[in-house]
């Protein structure tokens, strides 16, 4: 029924001497309980029993499905509770697993969000880092002019008196062509044209392999000053996420603990009812847990089955 398989648990309830003997046999010496249990419904119809079954199973299958999207290990052990007091316990439950829920998405969704804005700054890092490196000092970056727009990015230096001449013979002297830095086989170029022209100069610069890069505004007086004050702000909210992700780790651990023993107490409760039907009100019968160090064999489970309830989970 778990999600991680590094063992296999068998838990059963059987009635016969001989059942029992195989099924304790199978586990690890030191890791199997065998208790004596009455099966007792405290006077349930059948009809009530099928439907607290339906029930349980339903309550299972969504616990195993919270495990699943908060990524906690399923550790299977048997359950101290020896009657399940039915109602209080469910409603319990269903409160418990809203809450986990709730928590982990709140604490999820502040994982994200601080994510999105470190991986924010890296990228603008990044282009201011490139920005520095154009040879194009902010000023000259900045469009003082609101008639006019700046176009920067990179040709190819084989492309370079190709694309200013096409550039120039485009737009004639309504367009001021610069060149910077040089890196490896592109040289980055800065374009000033009239904004009615902008279009038609980016145009003509892509036909020469143009790669354009966008100009970030700025809030500090230069490129550098800039990356320092973005560094600053991302390692800011790596602290945070670093405290975040604590939050999250423990709050997976509470959870699992809350969760792992609440399914025990439910597996238990469910086969109980089930054992009630397959082998009568009031039936002795032994309840055994047993950790298992190797795969059963299938005859050997079907065997167990047709004497009792027998159910196979794994579990870390």
């Amino acid at each position: 029924m778990g999600s991680s398989a590094k063992s296999s648990v068998l838990r059963a309830i059987l009635a016969d001497d001989a059942s029992v003997r195989m099924a304790t046999a199978l586990g690890i010496p030191g890791k199997t309980e065998s208790k004596r249990v009455a099966l007792t419904s405290g006077q349930l119809t059948t009809e009530e029993i099928v439907r607290r079954i339906k029930e349980l199973s339903k309550l299972r299958d969504e616990i195993l499905q919270v495990m699943r999207q908060l990524n906690l290990t399923r550790g299977a052990a048997p359950s101290t509770v020896e009657q399940l007091d039915y109602d209080s316990e469910l409603e319990l439950a269903k409160r418990e697993l809203d809450e986990a829920r709730n928590e982990y998405q709140e604490v999820q969704g502040k994982v994200e969000k601080i994510q999105r804005q470190i991986d924010e700054s890296k990228k603008k890092i990044a282009g201011l880092t490139e920005i520095s490196q154009t040879g194009f000092a902010t000023d000259e970056l900045e469009s003082v002019s609101v008639d006019f727009r700046r176009i920067l990015g990179q040709l190819p230096v084989k492309k370079l008196e190709a694309a200013q001449k096409a550039l120039q013979s485009q737009l004639r002297y309504e367009a001021i062509f610069a060149i910077g830095s040089r890196k490896q086989d592109m040289f980055y170029v800065l374009v000033a044209a009239p904004k009615d022209k902008s279009s038609q100069a980016l145009q003509t610069l892509l036909l020469y392999d143009f790669t354009p890069i966008e100009i970030p505004e700025y809030k500090s007086p230069d490129a550098k000053s800039e990356i320092q004050t973005e560094d600053t702000r991302a390692k800011m909210l790596s602290k945070e996420l670093e405290g975040l992700m604590l939050q999250l780790d423990d709050l997976r651990r509470r959870t699992g603990q809350t969760l792992n023993r609440r399914l025990d107490e439910v597996v238990d409760a469910l086969m109980l009812l089930r054992g009630i039907l397959k082998l009568g009100e009031g039936t002795q019968a032994s309840r055994i847990y047993a950790r298992l160090e190797r795969v059963v064999p299938v005859e050997t489970v079907n065997s167990l089955s047709r004497k009792g309830i027998v159910e196979l989970e794994s579990s870390s």
